[in-house]
């Protein structure tokens, strides 16, 4: 299955959650930027997390990492998405960031959210 999630600093973020994403629609049209110490933290969990997954576009199963400044934005395909997004939840909430989800509209931004 494909999909894609967003990971971001909660700093970006404002109480709207259409703002937010409005916000963060802009950032990722800008010229891409080093990330942030933490989100390179958090990806590296991700990746470590999931080795069998090639990072680039191949037949099949990538998950690939596009940084921006305090954004990265995982493109995915792999049969079992809901375990790797319960995954990512679970690393970049307890590594104080936000996880934005568009085919849910979704924005989790506290570890308290997940069931």
């Amino acid at each position: 299955m494909k999909g894609s999630i967003i990971i971001a600093e909660k700093n970006i973020l404002v109480d709207s959650d259409t703002k937010s994403w409005i916000e963060i629609s802009k950032k990722l049209e800008q010229n891409k930027v080093e990330s942030t110490s933490n989100i390179k933290k958090v990806i590296k969990r991700i990746q470590s997390r999931f080795p069998e997954i090639p990072n680039k576009m191949v037949w099949g199963n990538y998950l690939i990492f596009e940084e921006h400044e305090n954004i990265a934005v995982i493109d995915i395909d792999y049969n079992n998405l809901e375990k790797l997004k319960q995954d990512v939840l679970n690393i970049a909430l307890n590594n104080n960031l936000a996880v934005l989800i568009g085919k849910e509209n979704k924005i989790y931004r506290d570890i308290s959210e997940l069931k």
